[in-house]
């Protein structure tokens, strides 16, 4: 039995047609919680959650799961009433969707679903310090890379190329000043680079990615950005 909904759970996330069908069917099963958290202005989103599902937020991810919103990013968000979200957490979730146009598309619909004043939190690799690293040529640095990446990636560049890449999981890769223009295109009054668990919203200090680097640093890129 176990085989058979794993297979089936599968077929779902990987033909368009099966997921459209569970996305309308999950979006029913949470559609009283999305509509009381828009009725209040108050609605917390957790996008890409995973395994991390945080207690009052509607979580939402690619995969099956009966706790979970399955939603396919970014258009899944075109399903969330406008001026309704309070917050928006994504963790590891922007550098796995097309840069410009579906970045594009996930940073105005999270400005559109916002109420004035709403916030999205982003967490991505941070690229621009693995970059810096390699160019001073830090060794120490890429210790810590390689007990998170696979047992292939010896050299320093290899460590590079899969924050960056990750086996085509990964489609782009940002530093702050990306980020920011992303936001502050789709019309962001505000976009701050924040650090693990120092946002200036209480709510969204809550970052559950907290690897340093050598030199106490985080590793990913933090960025607040306010509606």
């Amino acid at each position: 039995m176990g085989g058979l909904r794993k297979a089936l759970k599968d077929a779902i996330r990987t033909n368009d047609t099966l997921l459209k069908l569970y996305e309308n069917y999950s979006f029913s099963r949470h559609r009283g919680a999305i509509r009381a958290g828009a009725a209040r202005g108050d609605l917390k989103i957790h996008l890409g959650c995973g395994p991390q599902i945080l207690p009052g937020w509607i979580n939402v991810d690619l995969y099956v799961d009966g706790d979970v919103l399955t939603s396919k990013l970014p258009d899944g968000l075109k399903r969330f009433p406008s001026n309704s979200t309070k917050f928006i957490y994504a963790s590891h979730v922007v550098e796995h969707i097309g840069y410009p146009g579906e970045a594009t598309t996930f940073a105005e619909e999270c400005h559109r679903i916002l109420v004035p004043g709403g916030v999205v939190r982003v967490i991505v690799p941070g690229i621009q310090k693995i970059i810096e690293a390699y160019v001073r040529d830090d060794d120490a640095f890429f210790e810590i890379q390689a007990t998170l990446h696979p047992e292939w990636c010896t050299t320093k560049l290899e460590h590079l190329m899969y924050a960056l890449q990750q086996d085509g999981h990964h489609k782009y890769g940002y530093d702050f000043e990306t980020m920011s223009r992303l936001f502050e295109k789709a019309g962001y009054s505000k976009v701050v680079e924040s650090d693990c668990n120092t946002s200036e919203f209480e709510e969204l200090r809550m970052d559950y990615r907290a690897t340093k680097d050598n030199h106490g640093n985080y590793l990913s890129l933090f960025v607040d950005a306010i509606k």
